[in-house]
């Protein structure tokens, strides 16, 4: 009987709908207010524009893969998400500190340029995070950066880059939106 019960609790698992995805927007809005943990080893989709082209990450095992950052629109005060294609939008949105990004890690990422590229991508937080340095371009602002993420400080310390700490999905997938 106890075997009869556990597999249609298995079955009964197994047949039931995936959870929906997580939207991207809502995701790192929380994780700038501090509140990201409640979507840890959730699913994460959206869309955005990477203006930083494709990062070579290091694995644990010497190999090489690629990663990107994912910028989803610029974050008023008011909590509205304005749309950033453009690098003057990026730039300025930068410089704002508004920026709304989550950087993504995976085996399959493609290979994107170094010009706004829009992307519709997901992954899954597992409460790892990752340290972006914002353009040179942006360096002037009335506001100051959060800094690199704990345990990601500057090398050297005195590095005169702006940097911020964003959400990471990992086992993202991503595909270039064709326009």
């Amino acid at each position: 009987m106890l075997r009869v019960t556990c597999a249609l609790a298995a079955l009964l698992t197994l047949a039931a709908p995936a959870p929906p995805d997580v939207d991207a927007v809502a995701f790192a809005t929380a994780f700038r207010a501090g509140q990201a943990d409640q979507y840890k080893l959730k699913q994460i989709a959206g869309t955005g524009v990477s203006f930083h082209g494709t990062i070579s990450e290091r694995v644990a095992d010497g190999s090489a893969r690629r990663s990107l950052v994912v910028t989803l629109g610029a974050a008023s005060d008011a909590g509205a998400i304005a749309p950033v294609k453009t690098w003057e939008a990026f730039v300025e949105a930068e410089r704002a500190r508004t920026t709304l990004v989550v950087a993504l890690s995976g085996p399959d990422l493609p290979d994107v340029p170094a010009q706004p590229t829009a992307l519709t991508f997901s992954g899954v937080y597992d409460g790892q995070v990752r340290t972006i340095m914002r353009a040179p371009q942006a360096g002037d602002a009335a506001t100051a950066d959060s800094g690199p993420c704990p345990g990601e400080q500057a090398r050297p310390p005195d590095a005169r880059a702006s940097f911020y700490c964003a959400p990471l999905l990992t086992g993202a997938t991503a595909a270039i939106v064709r326009q």
